[in-house]
Formats: C-alpha cells, sequence, structure tokens
C-alpha cells in the first residue's frame, strides 16, 4: 500500500509532541499504531520508544526492536497494526535527512516532528513513494 495521506488522531499528536519535548536535546522516537484505510494512514495511538543509538543520540535514531514488536503485539490485539513510526529533530526542521530514508520501510507513515528547548515546532508526514526510494511528503490531517 502507498499511502497518499496520513489522518493523525488529536490525541496521538499531542502524544507525539509531548515525547518529543520530553525527549529534547535528543531525539525521541517510537512507534505509530492504526489502520490502513485505503490510501489513508489512520494514526489513533503513538508510543515511545528507545534509541539505541546512544552515540549520536542528538542526530540519530535507532529504534529498539523489541519496542516494535511490543507495540505489534498490543495492536494486534486490539485489532490495530503498526502503521508507522515517528521521531524528533532536535533543533532542526522536520523533513527527512537522507539518513531517515535509507532506512524507511515501503508501506508506513513516518512523522517527523521538529523540537526545540521551548517545545515543538512543525510536525510532518512522509512516506516511500509507490516505487520506493526516499520519504517523499504526504498529506497530514491532524484535526484539533
Amino acid at each position: 500500500m502507498n499511502a497518499v495521506s496520513v489522518r493523525l488522531d488529536a490525541a496521538a499528536r499531542a502524544e507525539i509532541r509531548r515525547l518529543a519535548a520530553e525527549a529534547y536535546p535528543h531525539e525521541g522516537c517510537g512507534v505509530l499504531i492504526g489502520v490502513f484505510d485505503g490510501k489513508v494512514i489512520e494514526v489513533r495511538e503513538a508510543t515511545s520508544g528507545r534509541n539505541l543509538w546512544t552515540e549520536r543520540l542528538r542526530d540519530r535514531y535507532d529504534l529498539d526492536p523489541a519496542d516494535i514488536q511490543a507495540a505489534d503485539r498490543s495492536a494486534r490485539a486490539r485489532g490495530l497494526d503498526v502503521v508507522g513510526f515517528w521521531h524528533s529533530h532536535p533543533d532542526h526542521p522536520a523533513r527527512p535527512s537522507q539518513f531517515d530514508s535509507d532506512r524507511s520501510w515501503p508501506g508506513y507513515a513516518y512523522l517527523i516532528v521538529s523540537s526545540t528547548s521551548g517545545g515543538t515546532a512543525d510536525l510532518n508526514a512522509f512516506a516511500q513513494g509507490a516505487e520506493g526510494g526516499d520519504l517523499r511528503p504526504v498529506a497530514l490531517d491532524a484535526p484539533g
């Protein structure tokens, strides 16, 4: 499935912003839980994950696979799916780096939020195109 938009629940959006602000000045990261609805990825929940990239916590993340597995088990038990991943960019724009694109998987949403010492700023959605490759912007519907 190639997403053309992401619908982000207000509570999930608030949780991403809270977790990103809490992780500052390091990159925060986590799993997005929801449903695939045609070309729309509906995000209902956001979890926190452990960043295993300890040497460069400020500008890299490597989400602990155990956190992905735990989120997947929890989601499936409730009839939901892992639909993507989020991470923060401390003191940088909310757009994917080449590193982010290189480590992305097709079919999932990637949300990036800019964080600063004062809180969070832009929150943007990305996904791979139909042919894979680099992350590209997709529409983000985030009410509230």
